[in-house]
């Protein structure tokens, strides 16, 4: 069987939605459902109560330590990660990705195929993570063996990419990590305050990791002068353009319909 875990900070309205779509469709093939929570102010934790979900609270935050206390609390030997914005499609999820996962006691992980290039990707690597720094595990839905987990737990102190550099990690020791043929939705909405601090603490670890130099001050300072006079008017002239072939075709549609 497979444990959930699923990392959660004031989502109680995602939170609701995730619950019931797996309680609902997929109650008998997980074990378990722990919630790691953030200190949320909201009604996450009733949410969790309602589902029968296991609760943990975590002081001092990070994302490789949630995931690391959630692991821990878990009773079966492969985990799904999950956000509280993600939900796994289809009939056969849990069942595919067991039936894979039996086939190689060396698979470390596995991610779920979200993109027409992710898909491309993997027929083209037979369906293996071959560069986990920029393609690996995302951790809003992943499988973790929970075997290989005890003796490779996540950094805790990385701000993001933990997913990433854990998939990293485990293949170097010859483990590993599957693109699976299966998917799931992430319905995360982030208004711009939030997207900027995503880009910001994903930019920091990554180049850390890479151990890349910062970006010389005349190349930012460059390219936001060429975002701002040369890619927006671009924008704006192409908006332009379309608004014109809107109002032409509203117009031939008034010619249709009077005749």
């Amino acid at each position: 069987m497979i444990s959930i875990v699923i990392r959660n900070k004031n989502e109680g309205k995602a939170l609701e939605s995730t619950l019931s779509i797996l309680t609902k469709l997929y109650s008998e093939d997980f074990e378990e459902i722990i919630l790691v929570d953030n200190n949320s102010t909201d009604n996450s934790l009733e949410i969790a109560k309602k589902y029968n979900c296991k609760i943990i609270n975590i002081d001092n935050f990070s994302y490789g330590r949630a995931i690391n206390l959630g692991i821990e609390a878990s009773v079966s030997k492969y985990v799904l990660l999950l956000s509280s914005h993600s939900i796994p499609i289809g009939k056969s999820f849990f069942k595919n990705t067991l039936e894979e996962l039996h086939k190689n006691d060396n698979i470390a992980g596995v991610r779920y195929i979200n993109s027409i290039e992710n898909y491309n990707r993997a027929i083209e690597n037979n369906f293996k993570i071959k560069n986990p720094l920029k393609e690996g595990l995302l951790a809003a839905c992943c499988i973790i063996n929970k075997e290989v987990w005890k003796d490779n737990k996540f950094d805790e102190d990385l701000i993001a990419i933990e997913d990433k550099e854990w998939n990293d990690r485990v293949m170097k020791k010859g483990f590993e990590v599957l693109d699976l043929n299966e998917t799931f939705i992430y319905f995360i909405s982030r208004d711009q305050k939030a997207s900027l601090k995503k880009y910001k603490i994903e930019t920091i670890a990554s180049q850390k990791m890479a151990n890349q130099k910062p970006l010389k001050l005349t190349r930012i300072i460059g390219s936001f002068f060429y975002r701002i006079m040369v890619r927006n008017t671009q924008k704006y002239f192409k908006s332009v353009r379309y608004e014109f072939e809107v109002l032409k075709t509203n117009l031939e549609i008034r010619e249709k319909l009077k005749k």
